[in-house]
């Protein structure tokens, strides 16, 4: 999907952590195309790689296109068909709790900002807690922060270094977004939200405005609104930076 993403505005792609799927550095490495201003975000749970390791594969990469791969490390939710596939040495992997598990990733927040010899990855640390988010603020690192902890404000963000996520639900009108809203009560995932077009717009603005490094989208459902979605971005960036946008 890079070219179409590419041609419709987007800066970049996150490629899902996954123990059912291939692996994405080496995919990433065959393909990746020095000529397209595009980042390739991997995510990747920190219990199953080493700091050391991951920063061999990054800078592995970056010698064959430099400063276009990026990191997200995840504690480690897991996918039912996950959980007994196994293969991690260690006291903590795929079944351990979450609270393991983040403890588990502000010890590799901190092992991999101490390494003397490897450059360190551009590195997003996904926040799900204030535990992880103070430790990869402490360390200096970018963090991508759920939409819906960006809303209750509980966070004492770096804008310049924090990416949000969210899943917007796009609908042409308020009367559209009221008549929707109500089928998907209980439903929709917790940073999925319904807009108009306008108001995603005035969001995406008021985000640029106050100085945060961007927006990481996805779209639920996958089956009507990730077109949607694409749609929506080619028209945003046309609309802000016109002849700019990517060809």
């Amino acid at each position: 999907m890079v070219d179409m993403l590419h041609q419709n505005g987007f800066d970049g792609n996150l490629f899902l952590a996954g123990i059912n799927k291939n692996d994405d550095f080496t995919k990433i490495a065959r393909h990746i195309d020095n000529n397209k201003e595009f980042k390739y975000m991997v995510a990747i749970r920190s219990y199953t790689i080493s700091p050391q390791y991951l920063s061999m594969i990054c800078n592995s990469i970056d010698e064959i296109s430099p400063n276009k791969i990026q990191i997200n490390l995840l504690t480690g939710w897991i996918k039912d068909d996950e959980k007994n596939v196994g293969g991690i040495v260690g006291d903590i992997n795929d079944l351990s709790d979450t609270i393991d598990k983040s403890n588990y990733m502000i010890k590799f927040l901190e092992t991999i900002s101490k390494m003397e010899v490897l450059r360190c990855p551009d590195l997003y640390v996904s926040c799900t807690n204030k535990f992880v988010f103070n430790a990869a603020k402490e360390h200096g690192k970018k963090v991508i922060l759920p939409y819906s902890k960006y809303k209750t404000g509980e966070y004492d963000v770096i804008q310049n270094k924090t990416i949000v996520s969210i899943g917007p639900i796009l609908k042409d009108n308020s009367v559209d977004k009221i008549n929707n809203s109500s089928c998907f009560i209980g439903h929709a995932p917790m940073d999925s939200e319904f807009f108009t077009k306008d108001e995603f717009m005035l969001f995406l603005d008021n985000l640029y405005l106050k100085g945060f490094e961007g927006v990481l989208l996805y779209g639920w459902p996958v089956e009507t609104e990730n077109e949607k979605i694409i749609s929506f971005v080619k028209e945003y960036k046309t609309l802000k930076f016109g002849a700019n946008i990517h060809q």
